[in-house]
């Protein structure tokens, strides 16, 4: 770290039924389905610290896939900053009617980068990816697919931290997202069933899509460690 600099570290604690996010693992959500992952994929985008005269962007956008590396690192000028931002899904800026190849092959917005996450019909960034397959009599027999595919700018979903901190010289800070994306699933008012509402891809069925997100919001926070 440069001594005049200071230091931000993110860390994306997500977790699937209290445990690590891993391709294979099982949970059983709210209604008593087990549910057998087989993709989890995230873009954070827009991570931005705020301050008097409006942003400071620390990074477009970052991806996370389940089981990989879930911490990045940024350098700070000192000075004191009103708060702190985070997207789940990509800026406005770079997600409508942009072409990956505009951006190095293995940024996360990249061809590379994006693949599996880049509608190219409809010319936009898929935001979150949970796939996988359920017994949905809570048995063993994962026979029903579901896949939640949310993209477009109106479900861009905004996290704050709003308190002053100052960086200095040398000095340290951590911020960590957390969730446990069995929650994406199920608010104190609605609970999605993978029985009957197990398909979306934004567009297909706008309403799903819908009630995935609001239940994302609620389950995801941000703290300042």
């Amino acid at each position: 770290m440069n001594e005049a600099t200071g230091a931000l570290r993110l860390t994306a604690d997500f977790a699937y039924g209290g445990d690590s996010v891993l391709i294979g693992r099982t949970a059983q959500n709210a209604l008593g389905q087990n549910l057998r992952l087989e993709t989890f994929s995230i873009y954070l985008g827009g991570i931005e610290l705020l301050n008097d005269t409006g942003t400071v962007r620390l990074s477009d956008a970052e991806r996370w896939n389940a089981g990989e590396d879930n911490v990045w690192n940024y350098t700070l000028q000192p000075g004191v900053y009103n708060g702190f931002r985070i997207h789940i899904g990509v800026p406005a800026e770079f997600n409508t009617d942009t072409d990956p190849t505009i951006w190095p092959n293995d940024h996360p917005l990249g061809v590379s980068g994006s693949a599996g996450m880049f509608w190219s019909w409809n010319t936009g960034y898929i935001f979150s990816k949970f796939d996988g397959k359920a017994d949905t009599t809570g048995g063993t027999n994962f026979l029903h697919p579901f896949a939640y595919h949310i993209g477009g700018d109106d479900y861009l979903i905004e996290l704050r931290y709003d308190a002053p901190w100052e960086v200095t010289e040398c000095s340290q800070h951590a911020f960590l997202l957390q969730g446990d994306i069995l929650d994406f699933l199920a608010t104190p008012t609605d609970t999605i069933d993978v029985a009957t509402d197990n398909i979306t891809h934004t567009g297909d069925n706008p309403d799903l899509a819908t009630r995935y997100v609001a239940a994302q919001k609620e389950a995801v926070t941000l703290t300042k460690q």
